[in-house]
């Protein structure tokens, strides 16, 4: 059984291998055969993300998807929050969850996090997800944490298809599926996280023929919006 990796967060990792070249090195014919047709290699690769912190726990400890700067002073990104600026109400929630220039609050991050993703924030739903995954958020099923990072991979989001890709693996918060964890994996590659690269190629060595044979027809399938967002957003 492949290693278990926590989630990931955010980094500035190097851009990973192209996709086609990964999987033909394990005789993956069908997946050799996918045209550019295929939603999720129909995205432009992510451009990388800097992190005030690159550490990755066991549980998951989340990092910002668009840190904050210098000249974005506190009383700035709260009047911008309140004022329904999602990407100021990630931000300031990234603050209160780790108590950075604010006593850490958990619950009014959660709050904020869950404001951003009523108004569609994608990076929102991951950093929800791994806020309820390291059961520190006020709901603390991982059923959600999946459901967010699902919502989130299917809109573009390469990182929350990666961890995605590690909750299927390991059963976490949902039944066990390797074919389905080795397709999140990919598409997590091909939307520019290059840490999938770490965990789909032993993955895809324990595929049995069957699972193999289940990999390759979710690949061909592939029920991604032909149109996908970057990681950015």
């Amino acid at each position: 059984m492949p290693p278990f990796r926590p989630l990931a967060t955010l980094g500035n990792p190097p851009p990973s291998p192209p996709f086609r070249r990964a999987l033909s090195s394990f005789g993956l014919a069908t997946a050799l055969l996918l045209t550019p047709s295929l939603s999720c290699m129909a995205g432009t690769t992510a451009s990388p993300q800097r992190s005030t912190s690159d550490a990755v726990t066991e549980q998951a400890a989340p990092a910002p998807a668009q840190p904050v700067q210098p000249d974005e002073p506190l009383a700035r990104l709260t009047a911008q929050a309140k004022s329904g600026n999602p990407r100021a109400q990630l931000q300031l929630g990234l603050l209160y969850e780790e108590g950075r220039g604010v006593p850490q609050d958990l619950r009014r991050a959660e709050t904020l996090y869950r404001q951003a993703i009523s108004k569609g924030y994608i990076n929102a739903m991951n950093q929800l997800a791994l806020l309820i995954d390291s059961g520190r958020a006020g709901t603390t099923g991982r059923g959600e944490a999946v459901r967010l990072f699902r919502k989130a991979a299917e809109k573009g989001n390469g990182l929350a298809a990666y961890n995605l890709g590690l909750m299927l693996r390991e059963g976490r918060g949902t039944n066990k599926d390797w074919p389905q964890a080795a397709y999140w994996l990919a598409c997590a590659d091909v939307l520019g996280e290059p840490r999938a690269m770490k965990d789909l190629p032993p993955l895809l060595r324990q595929l049995s023929p069957e699972q193999r044979k289940k990999f390759n027809a979710r690949l061909v399938k592939a029920p991604l919006p032909p149109r996908v967002q970057p990681t950015g957003n």
